[in-house]
C-alpha cells in the first residue's frame, strides 16, 4: 500500500520519455517581459522598478542594463525588481533602462523603461533684519518654502559683531537680547534652510543695534556782559556739544551720552564773541539726567532717545538740576585744577576729586580776581603774547608779571577785587542749610604723591550748637546762618599759647611797657589766644572739598610779667582779626572712605595719645603706634603693650577702647596709593578729648616689619620728605630748596658710618654738602627678631666713645620710586642724654612717629635749581629761595600756614 502509485508513475514517465525522444507536436514558447514605459525620479532619490516576465517554463532569469542618459546607480540588476538611484543633475534628463529575461531554453525577451531624472528645485528663504535698541529683546523671523518638497531644517548663525546668546537657532524664529552699545553697532546673521533633498538655501542680513541716549541739559548763565551772544561748548563722553548765550549771557546746552555711560564728568568753556582769548571755564563733576523722555515709536532711529533705565530713575531731579554759573571763580578753579593735574584736564570725577584738594585757596581767590580784571579789558586786558585766559593762569611767570603790572598801575587792585568777589553772591553762592555739611575737616593743599597733614574738625549740629576739635581740645560754639554766611560764637575756650617777640601792639603792649621789658632783658612774652567769634563764607562748593574764607576774632592776652623790683607788666588784652582761605573736606561725602571690619583687620601704624619714655624723661603726645588688629574684635598697641577691643561705628570710624577706658577714634579722610590720611581723636576714660590730629596711617605689608638694605650708593643720601607734603614745597615735581628747610637727611655708608646732613655752605645752583656731622649706624634685633636700625647721631662730651643721641628706625615698607627717588617708610623715635652718665630722655618732637624718606643725589639740588625769582615786595605762596625750576606764584592776601608737624 505504501507503493500503490508506483506503477502508474513509472508508466507515465516512460511514456513521456518516449514522446520526447520521438519529437512533440507542442513547441516551447518564447518568454515575455513587461515594464512601465516611464518612471519619474528626482535627483538623488531612489525607486524600485518592477518588471513582469512570463514563460511556459518554470524559471526565468533577469538582467537590467542602462542604455542611455544620466548614469543611474542600479541595485539587484538580476532580479525582477531593480533598485534605481538618480545622480545629481544640473538639468532634467532621461535615462533608458533595459530589462532582459531568459528562459530555460535560452530564449530571451526585453523591454525598456525611460527614467525621467528631475533636477531638484532649491528651497527659497527670506527674513526680516530690522534695527533694534540696545538691551532689548530681538526676534528674527524667516519664511522658507520648497516648490518640489518640504523644508527639513533651519540653522541660524551669527557672522559678525559682539557675540550674543542665540535662542531658537534651529527654528524659523531666532531670538536674542541686543548687546549694550555706545554707538550704532551692526550684528551680522546668516540663516541656512535645507529641503528634503538635502539641498540648502541661505539668507544673510544685519541688525543695527542703536544705543539708548540720555540727555543731560545744562542750563546757566555767564556772569559777565562780555559773554553775551558767545559760544558755549561742553564735552561729554568724548563728544562735543555747543550752543550760544543770549543777550543776558543765559544758555541751555543739551549734552547726550549713552545710558550706560558712568563718566558724567564734563567741562564747559565760553568764548567771548567780542574779545579774542577772553574765555571762562567750569567743571561740572556730575550731571543729572533729564526727566523721563518718551521712546521713539515705530522703526528705531540711529540715536534712540528714551528715559534712563529704572536703576537711574530715582536719581532724576526736576529741570534745572544741572544749573551752573560760569564766572571768574569757576575759571580760576578750572585753571588750578588743570595745573594740579600736570597740565591735563581731568578725565573723570576720580581725577577731579583727587586733585581738588591740592588747590591752594589763597591762589584760587586771587586767580579769580585776575580773571575779573581781565574781563574789564583796557589796561587789564590779556598781555601781549598770551593767547587766552587759561594760558595766563597756568603760566606762573606770565601770571606774576600780570599781577605785578596790575598792582603797579593800581595799588591794592587785587585785594579790592577779591573783596568784591567775596561780597558778590553770584560769584560766591551763599551757603544754604541743605548744602551745609554736618562735619568739615580742615585740609591743606598737598603735593602729588603726598597727603595733607594737620588740621581740625568742625561739627555743626542741627540745634545750632557745634564744636571745633583741634590738636589740644575742643572749642564749643553756637552757630547761625545769615544770608549764606556762617557765624560761630564761642563759649569759654581754652585757647592756645604762643611766644612772640616784645613789640608795640602785641596783646596791647604800649611803647612804655615795651621799653620797660627791653630794659629788664625780656625779649619774649607768653600770649594766650582765645577765639571769640568766626565768620565762614564759602567761596567754592567743590565735589568733596569746599573752600571757605574764614575770619576769626581772637582775644590775645599776655601773661603778666613780674620784673625785678616787683613791677608787673600786664595789659587788658587785644582783639585781633585773622583772615584765612581754607580748604574744608566735606565729612558728609566720605562714604567711599568709610572703614570696614575687613579693612582694619591687619597690622597698622596709627596715632593715639600716650606717654612715651621713662617717668619724668618723656612726654605725652599724639604718637604713632603699631596696632595689631585681630578679627575677633581685640588687639594690641605694641609700644606700651596696651590691649584693646575695637568696633566700627555707624560712621565708619574705627574705635579702639583700651583696658583703662581711654579710647582712640580713627576716621579715614583720603587715600593715595597705599598712603591713608586719617583724623585721630584720643579720649580719656571719662570721654574728654585729650588730643586730635590729621596725619598718615599705614598698613604693614603682610604684617611684617622688613629688613632692607639702606646703604647709600656714592653721592646719594636719604632725604626726609614727611614735612614736604605741602604743595608749596614743590614745583613741577621738583622739591624746592626752600632756604635749606627741605634739606635734611642721612647718608649710610657700607662700613657702618655715615653723616647727618642738613648743614650747608651754599645754596643751589652751587650747593655742596658739608660732611661735618658724622654718625654710626647698625642693624640690631629685638628679642622677637624684629630688625631695626640704630643711628648714633653724636658722641657725648665727657666720653667721646659713647653716644648721647640715638634714633631707632623700624623700616615698614619701601617703594621702588616715590616722587624723586626710592621711598622708605620708617617708624622712628629718638632718645638723648646730656652726658654718658645722664639718663636717656625723649626729646620734644622726636617721640614715636611715621617718617618718609626718599633717596636722592646731592647734585639733585643743583640740577633743579634756578636763580631766585623777583619778589617786588610781594609774598610768594611758599617761602622762596633758590632751587627748583619755575617761579613761585605771587599771593598778596594773607594765607594760613598749617602746622609743619614732625
Amino acid at each position: 500500500m505504501k507503493f500503490k502509485n508506483f506503477k502508474e508513475l513509472s508508466v507515465s514517465f516512460v511514456a513521456c520519455a518516449l514522446l520526447a525522444a520521438c519529437g512533440s507536436d507542442d513547441p516551447d514558447e518564447m518568454p515575455t517581459v513587461t515594464v512601465a514605459s516611464s518612471v519619474a525620479l528626482k535627483e538623488n532619490r531612489s525607486v524600485d522598478i518592477i518588471s513582469v516576465g512570463k514563460d511556459d517554463g518554470s524559471s526565468l532569469s533577469y538582467q537590467w542594463t542602462q542604455e542611455s542618459g544620466p548614469t543611474l546607480t542600479l541595485a539587484n540588476i538580476t532580479s525582477a525588481i531593480v533598485g534605481v538611484t538618480a545622480p545629481n543633475v544640473d538639468a532634467d534628463g532621461t535615462a533608458v533602462l533595459r530589462v532582459t529575461v531568459t528562459d530555460s531554453a535560452n530564449q530571451t525577451a526585453s523591454a525598456t523603461v525611460s527614467v525621467l531624472v528631475a533636477n531638484n528645485q532649491l528651497p527659497t528663504v527670506t527674513a526680516a533684519f530690522e534695527g533694534a535698541v540696545e538691551k532689548s529683546a530681538v526676534t528674527l523671523t524667516a519664511s522658507a518654502t520648497d516648490p518640489d518638497g518640504s523644508i527639513s531644517s533651519y540653522l541660524w548663525t551669527q557672522t559678525s559683531g559682539a557675540p550674543v546668546i542665540l535662542t531658537g537657532e534651529t527654528t524659523a524664529s531666532l531670538s536674542f537680547t541686543a548687546p549694550s552699545v555706545s554707538a550704532d553697532t551692526d550684528l551680522g546673521f546668516s540663516l541656512m534652510v535645507t529641503d528634503d533633498d538635502d539641498e540648502s538655501a541661505s539668507v544673510v542680513g544685519t541688525v543695527t543695534v542703536t544705543p539708548v541716549m540720555v540727555t543731560y541739559t545744562v542750563t546757566g548763565n555767564v556772569a559777565d556782559a562780555a559773554f553775551a551772544g558767545s559760544e558755549v561748548s561742553g564735552t561729554l563722553a568724548g563728544t562735543s556739544f555747543s550752543t550760544t548765550t543770549d543777550s543776558n549771557g543765559a544758555f541751555t546746552l543739551p549734552l547726550k551720552a549713552d545710558d550706560d555711560e558712568t563718566n558724567l564728568f564734563t567741562n564747559l568753556m565760553v568764548k567771548s564773541s567780542g574779545t579774542a582769548g577772553l574765555e571762562y571755564y567750569k567743571f561740572v563733576p556730575q550731571l543729572t539726567a533729564d526727566p523721563v523722555q518718551a521712546a521713539v515709536a515705530g522703526k528705531v532711529s540711529s540715536r534712540t532717545q528714551v528715559s534712563p533705565p529704572a536703576a537711574k530713575a530715582d536719581t532724576l531731579a526736576d529741570e534745572g538740576a544741572n544749573a551752573v554759573s560760569i564766572n571768574a571763580v569757576s575759571t580760576a578753579l578750572y585753571s588750578l585744577i588743570v595745573s594740579a593735574n600736570n597740565g591735563e584736564v581731568p578725565a573723570d570725577l576720580d581725577q577731579f576729586t583727587f586733585v581738588e584738594k591740592s588747590v591752594s585757596p589763597d591762589e584760587l581767590i586771587e586767580a579769580a580776581a585776575v580773571v575779573k580784571l581781565l574781563t574789564q579789558g583796557g589796561a587789564f586786558a590779556l598781555p601781549e603774547g598770551v593767547s587766552n585766559v587759561l594760558e595766563l593762569l597756568t603760566n606762573t611767570e606770565a601770571y606774576n608779571s600780570y599781577v605785578t603790572a596790575a598792582e603797579n598801575a593800581t595799588p591794592g587792585i587785587i585785594s579790592a577785587t577779591v573783596n568784591d568777589i567775596i561780597a558778590d553772591p553770584e560769584l560766591t553762592p551763599p551757603v544754604s542749610a541743605d548744602s551745609l555739611a554736618k562735619t568739615y575737616y580742615e585740609v591743606f593743599p598737598a603735593a602729588p604723591g603726598f597727603l595733607s597733614r594737620g588740621g581740625g574738625r568742625f561739627d555743626f549740629n542741627s540745634d545750632g550748637s557745634g564744636a571745633e576739635t583741634f590738636s589740644r581740645g575742643v572749642h564749643q560754639f553756637t552757630w547761625t546762618l545769615t544770608d549764606g554766611t556762617l557765624t560761630l560764637t564761642y563759649a569759654d575756650t581754652m585757647g592756645s599759647f604762643y611766644y612772640p617777640a616784645v613789640a608795640v601792639g602785641v596783646a596791647g603792649l604800649t611803647q612804655a611797657q615795651v621799653d620797660q621789658l627791653n630794659a629788664a632783658g625780656v625779649n619774649q612774652v607768653e600770649v594766650q589766644s582765645k577765639p571769640q567769634s568766626t565768620t565762614m563764607k564759602r567761596v567754592i562748593e567743590g565735589e568733596k572739598t569746599d573752600t571757605f574764607r574764614i575770619v576769626t576774632t581772637v582775644k590775645e592776652t599776655m601773661t603778666p610779667v613780674v620784673l625785678t623790683g616787683g613791677t608787673t607788666i600786664t595789659t587788658d588784652g587785644k582783639l585781633e582779626q585773622q583772615t584765612s582761605d581754607q580748604l574744608m573736606r566735606n565729612g558728609d561725602k566720605l562714604v567711599d572712605f568709610k572703614l570696614t571690619a575687613d579693612d582694619v583687620v591687619s597690622d597698622w601704624i596709627l596715632e593715639h595719645y600716650y606717654y612715651f619714655g621713662d617717668p619724668d624723661y618723656g612726654y605725652s603726645d599724639m604718637f604713632a603706634d603699631l596696632f595689631e588688629v585681630s578679627a575677633d574684635g581685640t588687639g594690641v598697641a605694641r609700644v606700651l603693650e596696651q590691649s584693646f577691643t575695637w568696633v566700627i561705628d555707624d560712621k565708619g570710624t574705627f574705635v579702639a577702647t583700651f583696658e583703662d577706658g581711654s579710647s582712640v577714634h580713627i576716621t579715614k579722610l583720603d587715600q593715595s596709593g597705599s598712603d591713608i590720611q586719617v583724623f585721630s581723636e584720643s579720649y580719656d576714660a571719662e570721654g574728654n578729648l585729650l588730643a586730635a590730629d590729621t596725619d598718615y596711617a599705614l598698613e604693614l605689608e603682610n604684617g611684617v616689619i622688613g629688613t632692607f638694605d639702606l646703604t647709600n650708593s656714592e653721592g646719594k643720601y636719604w632725604n626726609t620728605t614727611i614735612n614736604q607734603w605741602r604743595k608749596s614745597a614743590w614745583d613741577n615735581g621738583n622739591l624746592l630748596w626752600d632756604d635749606g628747610f627741605a634739606y635734611f637727611g642721612w647718608q649710610f655708608n657700607a662700613n657702618g658710618e655715615g653723616y647727618q646732613l642738613g648743614s650747608f655752605q651754599s645754596s643751589p645752583p652751587d650747593f655742596a654738602p658739608l660732611f661735618n656731622t658724622p654718625i654710626n649706624w647698625m642693624v640690631d634685633t629685638e628679642s622677637d627678631d624684629v630688625a631695626f636700625q640704630s643711628i648714633y647721631r653724636w658722641k657725648c662730651g665727657d666720653v667721646t666713645t659713647e653716644a648721647c643721641a640715638r634714633r631707632d628706625w623700624y623700616v615698614l615698607k619701601e617703594l621702588e620710586f616715590g616722587v624723586v627717588g626710592p621711598r622708605i617708610y620708617v617708624f622712628e623715635f629718638e632718645e638723648r642724654r646730656i652726658d654718658s652718665q645722664s639718663p636717656w630722655y625723649v626729646a620734644r618732637g622726636l617721640g614715636p612717629r611715621l617718617n618718609i624718606y626718599e633717596e636722592i643725589a646731592f647734585d639733585y639740588w643743583n640740577q633743579t635749581a634756578v636763580p631766585a625769582a623777583f619778589s617786588r615786595g610781594m609774598q610768594a605762596s611758599r617761602p622762596y629761595g633758590a632751587g627748583g625750576t619755575g617761579v613761585a606764584r605771587l599771593v598778596l592776601e594773607p594765607s594760613q600756614t598749617p602746622a609743619v608737624g614732625f
